[in-house]
């Protein structure tokens, strides 16, 4: 059983909600609305498969989707964790009205603290008493029935739901020690495009778990963030230099243009492909004239050219001409657009976002700046471009984001002003 649950964990990407705070972190696979809900009997239980962030990751509770079910079939529930072999390694039994009602809802579950490593299984065992919340549509895999006494993963008999359509709303609640930022200088404090500015941060993590580190920079009177750059890092410790030369980037399409676009390098990118993706920036995807909105992410050559629109599940949703002969050049592109482009001239539109870090608030917000419609031909990269232009003259405060592998993520104000003259 080790290696099957080991197997199932490989192909897929574990959500995960994280604020800007030491803990708690949520783990989850559902989308958090319930399309229906199933209750067991006979000794059944749901099980969630997750994978712990980190190693020794302190698990301190559970959420559960659910609600009463009405003849009231049973008063308790039971709530195990197993280990990857199996192994019950914390357990909670309460009754069931202390935690759900008659409708739908979200209930937290205390469990005794218990360390966990690599996989580990939630379950819940109800009696037949609680209507268990289901997210029905593309799943994991992650999701399954299961019996205690001895501990076992059972076969999945659902009716007309499959196993990859199916996950129960059960989430895993823990944390782990913080990062934290231990030394913030800026040498010199003058930024230009001739002689940028340097923002050097040092950083540790005392389980040692470090992910990246992010640079925004606000303007002090706006408290508008004009730039945004990370970088990768790992172990315990370590100290990051950014630059900045005193600017912030634009993007203009064919009806105007929109900034501060919070556009970032990609990392990994290979020479071959770096002129056509050098940076990319979020963004929401409006397609159909507004009928659907997607999450994506918007990529840009050295020369500022659209070359790409991703969104979040990875479907691309166009790619420019450029892009496609460097990666099938034996491909018509004509038929790509045809046949494979989802965003649709004159029916599609991009929004870019900006962030704004008001003074002496740890929580960014952010506002949505105006459509960018994409109006000209795609074979022209529908004439939206990225550019980088001078920031105005004023004082910068710059802010740390430093994450961590358990989803920890903590910010950190400098003191001190980067100034444009």
């Amino acid at each position: 059983m080790k290696r099957i649950l080991t197997w199932l964990l490989i192909p897929i990407i574990l959500a995960s909600q994280s604020a800007l705070c030491e803990n708690p972190v949520t783990l989850y696979l559902d989308d958090g609305t319930a399309e229906n809900g199933f209750r067991m009997g006979d000794g059944r239980g749901h099980s969630v498969l997750f994978e712990a962030p980190s190693v020794d990751w302190n698990l301190s509770a559970a959420l559960v989707h659910g609600k009463l079910e009405p003849e009231e079939a049973s008063e308790i529930f039971v709530l195990e964790i197993w280990d990857e072999d199996l192994n019950t390694i914390s357990k909670v039994t309460d009754r069931a009205d202390s935690f759900f009602g008659e409708d739908f809802g979200w209930a937290l579950v205390d469990v005794p603290d218990v360390q966990v490593s690599g996989p580990f299984l939630v379950s819940l065992y109800e009696f037949g008493g609680i209507y268990v919340g289901t997210d029905i549509g593309p799943a994991t895999n992650r999701s399954f029935f299961s019996a205690r006494n001895p501990n076992r993963i059972l076969g999945w008999d659902l009716g007309l739901y499959q196993q990859n359509e199916t996950e129960w709303m059960i989430r895993a609640v823990g944390f782990s020690p913080p990062p934290e930022v231990a030394r913030l200088v800026i040498l010199p404090d003058a930024a230009s495009q001739k002689s940028s500015a340097k923002i050097e941060v040092e950083v540790r993590d005392p389980d040692q778990n470090l992910k990246s580190v992010t640079l925004h920079l606000a303007e002090n009177d706006s408290q508008e963030v004009v730039w945004s750059e990370v970088q990768n890092v790992e172990g315990g410790e370590a100290t990051v230099q950014f630059t900045w030369p005193g600017t912030f980037y634009r993007v203009s399409g064919p009806d105007g243009s929109v900034s501060p676009v919070l556009a970032t390098g990609i990392d990994g990118v290979s020479e071959r492909f770096q002129p056509l993706l050098a940076r990319s920036a979020a963004c929401i995807l409006i397609m159909d004239r507004g009928d659907s909105m997607v999450p994506a992410y918007a990529y840009f050559g050295e020369d500022g050219r659209l070359n790409g629109l991703i969104d979040l599940s990875g479907q691309v949703h166009y790619v420019s001409r450029d892009f496609l002969n460097a990666t099938s050049p034996d491909a018509d592109y004509m038929d790509y657009l045809a046949n494979d482009a989802t965003a649709i001239e004159d029916e599609s539109a991009i929004i870019f976002y900006k962030m704004i870090i008001p003074s002496g608030s740890s929580i960014p917000s952010y506002i949505y700046h105006q459509p960018i419609a994409l109006s000209r031909s795609p074979l022209f990269n529908y004439r939206v471009s990225l550019e980088e232009v001078e920031a105005k003259a004023g004082g910068y405060v710059p802010t740390v984001v430093v994450e961590d592998r358990a989803y920890n993520a903590v910010q950190f104000a400098g003191s001190a002003e980067v100034k444009v003259i």
